[in-house]
């Protein structure tokens, strides 16, 4: 009896994406073009995995029709068909969210995408005829689905409502481990291991400086306006253990992550800069966002390994710029349509705001979509690269039919709408590997206080990662 599989895609899409919404996917997947993709599935039943365990069959399957794409098992063949897809050409960039999942019982991580499984990309390890190594594309995938975490919101929002607020922590809790649960790289799950208990404590403790801090002010202003201008100082502190808290509480195959980052060095960023940015009339407004993510990138850690930041402060300036003339040009555009429309017609002339605001709003995606794109793909963890292709047509389109369904639903559509941008971010970001991720070396950690996190969230300074 043969205990091996391979997997075939069916050429049919399923779970309600239509047929090219699985091509891209398939695309996406396995590291090809578009083009080629379309060709399997017109040519379809097309094997894209070969002599699995039924175990991984059944994972591969599953993780075909998350996608979209119609798969099914079929017993390996020892014949050598193959995919004949075309190779990566050399030193070309991967494709957004591309790359198959791994298996660990493989063994060649390299092998085991349906990509290398069709010749694309040779085993790890091993290059023939002076070819370069090259790196694996695993993409992240994110498995949560709006109704699913509609439960858990709701609840969250009565409990919290109920118990005046005490209730608090576990709902961020929950929120927290549901999104990190439901997203994974290379067969692996992220998880969120922070203790509600402890959390409740630190924000009972920060509850009660804000009491005490709102009757010395009722007592003495004066002193409460020194205290005031004391909490400036107190934020760069609060920004560092906000870090380090959700840092340490956040693990990998079973390793945690770390944040380094020193005060003075957050005050220098996080309070300095901001305040030379101002004084320069916003000029080095690019400079400070630069500084800002380079200090957050270079002080986290994972295990032994340490992420590094390789953007250039012109690739900011860049962005600022260009965003800035986008929203000045839809302001032009906006007014001279106006013009023509109240010439037309008095009352059109309105329209004209309407044209600014889309301008504006054009501008704010490109920053937006490219401001991401720009922090991961200068990004880097030990020897892999993280990879992003944020894209402005399909990221505005997923904005905009979330604030619309928000504002019809009253609100209802919000735990849809961060699913929705869970599985956007995860489909168009993704890390190229040259090494197994079960090799990173995890190294003792002190437990984080939760005190400072909670502190900043009962003071309006929670800080978001």
């Amino acid at each position: 009896m043969n205990d091996k599989y391979d997997i075939e895609i069916t050429g049919e899409a399923v779970g309600g994406k239509s047929q090219q919404e699985a091509i891209a996917a398939l695309a996406r997947y396995a590291g090809i073009s578009e083009e080629r993709a379309q060709q399997m599935f017109a040519g379809a039943p097309t094997v894209v995995k070969r002599d699995i365990p039924e175990d991984l069959a059944e994972r591969y399957e599953r993780k075909l029709a998350d996608l979209g794409i119609g798969a099914r098992r079929a017993v390996a063949n020892v014949h050598e068909e193959a995919l004949a897809l075309e190779p990566v050409e050399a030193g070309a960039d991967a494709p957004d969210a591309a790359a198959a999942e791994h298996s660990s019982a493989s063994g060649s991580p390299a092998a085991d995408t349906p990509a290398a499984q069709a010749g694309q990309v040779p085993p790890t390890g091993g290059s023939s005829g002076g070819e370069t190594e090259r790196k694996r594309h695993i993409g992240f995938v994110f498995s949560g689905n709006g109704y699913e975490y509609f439960k858990i919101w709701i609840v969250n929002i009565l409990l919290t409502i109920v118990t005046l607020g005490l209730y608090a922590p576990w709902a961020k809790v929950r929120n927290a481990q549901y999104f990190y649960g439901n997203t994974s790289l290379d067969n692996a799950s992220f998880a969120f291991t922070a203790d509600p208990k402890k959390m409740l404590i630190g924000r009972l403790i920060a509850l009660g400086l804000l009491v005490a801090f709102m009757a010395i002010y009722n007592v003495s202003p004066v002193a409460g306006l020194f205290l005031s201008l004391g909490l400036i100082f107190v934020f760069p502190w609060v920004l560092n253990r906000t870090f380090a808290f959700y840092a340490r509480n956040s693990t990998y195959r079973n390793i945690r992550f770390r944040f380094v980052g020193r005060y003075t060095d957050a005050l220098i960023n996080f309070l300095g800069w901001p305040i030379l940015a101002a004084l320069s009339f916003g000029l080095l407004s690019p400079f400070m966002i630069f500084k800002q993510k380079q200090y957050v990138i270079d002080n986290h850690r994972y295990g032994n390994k340490s992420f590094a930041f390789r953007a250039k402060v012109g690739d900011f300036y860049g962005l600022v710029f260009i965003a800035i003339g986008i929203g000045l040009a839809g302001l032009i555009a906006g007014s001279l349509v106006g013009v023509v429309l109240a010439l037309i017609y008095t009352p059109l002339g309105i329209l004209s705001g309407v044209a600014a605001l889309a301008g504006y709003a054009v501008g704010i995606l490109y920053f937006v979509t490219n401001m991401q794109n720009i922090i991961f793909n200068n990004t880097s963890l030990a020897d892999n690269d993280f990879k992003a292709r944020y894209q402005m047509k399909s990221y505005g389109l997923l904005m905009v039919t979330n604030f619309l369904m928000t504002i019809v639903t009253l609100g209802l559509f919000i735990p849809w709408a961060k699913v929705r941008v869970a599985h956007y971010a995860a489909e168009h970001t993704a890390l190229n590997v040259t090494q197994d991720l079960d090799k990173f070396a995890a190294i003792s950690q002190p437990d984080e206080s939760a005190f400072g996190e909670e502190f900043g969230d009962v003071f309006d300074m929670e800080v978001g990662i």
